[in-house]
């Protein structure tokens, strides 16, 4: 079987590591790997948006290290290869755009472009509004397109049965995506498992797909043993409530159980739990909120709409994952004043889970609270999209009105075995790493080895050039005129 590997992200935790395992396993069934790699040949991307030529240095000889440790170096080929054609068109693809909203309009062919490069600045700043940089949107977009033509290019010339890429949400990634789907090649999108020591595959989509998500949270739950996976699931409630969460970082160490001074138990508590707005507004159509503009939006009218519901107060608790996010929307958030407002700041050590248990109601727009409330037996209501959404765990309103009606109501809570699917699922899915060992998020052994940059001499001269402290400005210029010389080999 002949199986190519897209290289990128190599700089992130584990990511290159995710590569290597998937190559070593190709390699012991006796398979031909190629991995297609970038040598510094991307004007802007996710590990390096600004083309610092000694950031590419660094993810150049990770990637290198990382053959050591494999019981064969694969075929490497540049993933770069474009014709006059594939050129020109990339020349006269729009560039410039006043805001997000008008970007994520940009398609090219069936590749939603606009999406891919918009999903990828909105990460980068944690802002689903950003002020574009039309130069650094312009690199994006150049980038990208190389990328989609270039990997089309690629599968029609060479016999290939499998690609390999990471996320399939982000820029260059999901250009891949979009080319294997164009010449009809198989694409598995690698990310993270269920906790550290799994990875995940996804063919043909990514875990973001909502529809094909649902459907393996009912799948995988109805395939399982009744016993072991309620006792799974339990478990990875409990593991979270604990604030011991092994998929990512735990944002709940050093939390308190104590309420609110204000907490008045005759009053009527309805609690609202936003999350990080650019973790939806990066994603697809498919994501798109059915009920307000965004979660300030749908937050804000929340408020305004029940000061008059007698004997209510509402606690909104920002996330803690804002803690050092400044945008336009948490600052809009924070200003809101109301006498029957409470907000809990990101960095308040009140824990969520203590509110939730106290409170009446809870609303979400679309984070794990909304099935971890269920889980806890409390009337969730979702204002938003998630991977929960339709599956019968939480009140879901078709309008506003509708929302505002239910907090008048005496809710019940809907079944919990819903939400213990939605665990089940999150708490198993994924592959177990069988050579790499993570020790902490971002560290692990490959083989017994760390697969590390080198600080090279070849590193320090690249560094002493492009990022001279003495002559800054000079530096600067060199690194532009580098980064403009790498553009004109995208375009005609």
């Amino acid at each position: 079987m002949n199986v190519a590997i897209f290289n990128s992200h190599t700089l992130l935790a584990s990511h290159y590591e995710t590569e290597l395992e998937i190559i070593y396993d190709h390699q012991e069934k006796g398979d031909h790997v190629v991995q297609l790699i970038c040598e510094s040949d991307l004007p802007a991307c996710d590990i390096n948006p600004f083309y610092h030529p000694e950031a590419c240095e660094r993810c150049i000889s990770k990637r290198k290290n990382g053959y050591a440790a494999l019981n064969k170096k694969p075929e490497i080929k540049r993933f770069f290869y474009l014709t006059e054609e594939d050129k020109l068109r990339i020349k006269q693809v729009p560039k410039a755009f006043v805001n997000v909203a008008e970007l994520k309009k940009l398609k090219v062919d069936n590749y939603e472009i606009g999406y891919s490069v918009a999903s990828s600045i909105i990460s980068y700043f944690r802002d689903p509004n950003p002020t574009l940089d039309p130069k650094w949107v312009e690199r994006y977009i150049i980038g990208c397109l190389g990328v989609y033509f270039s990997m089309i290019n690629y599968l029609k010339e060479n016999s290939t049965e499998i690609v390999y890429v990471f996320n399939g949400r982000l820029s260059h990634t999901k250009a891949v995506l979009q080319a294997c789907k164009s010449v009809h090649v198989k694409c598995i999108l690698h990310e993270r498992g269920n906790s550290m020591p799994f990875y995940s595959l996804f063919e043909n989509t990514s875990i973001h797909d909502l529809k094909n998500t649902q459907r393996l949270i009912i799948e995988n739950w109805e395939k399982a043993d009744p016993s072991e996976r309620i006792e799974r699931a339990t478990q990875w409630f409990q593991t979270r409530i604990g604030g011991k969460m092994e998929n990512w970082f735990s944002f709940l160490e050093n939390q308190t159980f104590e309420l609110p001074e204000n907490w008045d138990v005759s009053k009527k508590n309805i609690l609202i739990c936003n999350s990080s707005e650019d973790e939806f507004a990066s994603l697809n159509d498919e994501w798109k909120n059915h009920l307000y503009a965004n979660q300030t939006d749908g937050i804000l009218k929340i408020i305004n709409d029940t000061k008059d519901i007698e004997n209510i107060h509402i606690y909104l608790r920002i996330h803690p994952h804002l803690a050092k996010v400044d945008n336009h929307d948490l600052r809009i958030l924070l200003a809101i004043k109301s006498p029957h407002l409470t907000i809990i700041p990101a960095n308040s050590l009140i824990s969520t889970y203590n509110l939730v248990s106290h409170a009446s109601q809870v609303i979400t727009f679309g984070s794990t609270i909304g099935m971890e409330a269920t889980f806890m037996e409390k009337p969730s209501i979702l204002a938003g999209k998630s991977f929960y959404h339709n599956l019968g765990g939480t009140y879901e309103p078709e309008t506003h009105q509708e929302l505002i009606e239910l907090l008048r109501k005496d809710l019940q809570p809907k079944p919990k075995e819903i939400a213990l699917m939605f665990a089940f699922f999150f708490g198993t899915f994924g592959v177990r790493f069988k050579h790499y060992s993570p020790e902490d998020f971002g560290m692990g052994k490959f083989k017994g080895n760390y697969i590390i940059s080198e600080n090279s001499l070849k590193y320090k001269i690249i560094k002493a050039v492009f990022e001279n402290k003495v002559f800054p400005k000079f530096s600067e210029w060199l690194r532009i005129r580098k980064r403009e010389k790498l553009i004109q080999r995208f375009l005609p």
